[in-house]
């Protein structure tokens, strides 16, 4: 299998969920102290560590892709989503985050960073499921660390305010004669959400209202509903 980021030969899985996420809510795991994956096709599979494969996309990247290019856009996420879960509350609709907090002079970069975290998720998920996107524009923004000119981020008021939980939604796509013309899932954790949503040039959509893209100059977020 070749890595659909940069083609080398593919030996690695990203995490559906960061790895880092998943231990800040249910801290250690182990077989003493499993997790319990619920999908559409299983429920309660025990899970007894952070590495299994089951926590993993199926699509493959290349350990270089994996461990050295996007190392930079993943600790840009941990940061924003350690300073997130630090809050303890969950987030409230039209709430402002101030990002000078979390990147003290380097919010621009910083961001893009973050974007790019989930440009690479999104990416997988494409790949894992052969939807007909074209994954190029993708594979180029993450090799330059430029932001993809069509993928939005919300930062969203959390799925689940009773439950200690994290997961991810399916992802809706809507076409048009044929093609995508947008798709979008939801990255859940405890106190938030983030809905990533892929639109194509003049789609108007519902999701697109209330998301931030890098191109947009601003120091604050806005909490959306989801």
């Amino acid at each position: 299998m070749k890595c659909w980021i940069c083609g080398a030969d593919a030996d690695t899985g990203e995490h559906r969920i960061k790895q880092s996420d998943l231990k800040s809510v249910f801290g250690h795991i182990s077989p003493d102290h499993p997790l319990y994956l619920c999908n559409a096709h299983r429920r309660n599979m025990r899970v007894n560590g952070l590495k299994a494969n089951a926590l993993k996309l199926k699509a493959r990247i290349c350990g270089k892709c994996n461990n050295q290019l996007t190392s930079s856009y993943d600790y840009a996420w941990e940061d924003l989503s350690r300073y997130l879960r630090s809050r303890n509350r969950a987030l409230k609709h039209n709430e402002r985050i101030g990002l000078h907090k979390v990147f003290k002079g380097t919010v621009k970069r910083s961001m893009v960073c973050v974007h790019l975290y989930f440009v690479k998720l999104l990416g997988c998920h494409i790949a894992e499921h052969g939807m007909p996107i074209d994954l190029g524009p993708f594979s180029q923004a993450l090799l330059h660390g430029t932001a993809h000119p069509l993928v939005y981020l919300a930062f969203c008021t959390p799925l689940d305010t009773e439950h200690k939980s994290v997961g991810y939604s399916d992802i809706d796509v809507i076409k048009r004669y044929g093609r995508i013309i947008a798709a979008s899932w939801i990255y859940h954790l405890d106190h938030f959400s983030v809905r990533v949503m892929y639109a194509e040039p003049g789609e108007r959509r519902q999701g697109l209202i209330d998301s931030w893209h890098p191109s947009m100059v601003t120091k604050r977020i806005r909490i959306a509903s989801i």
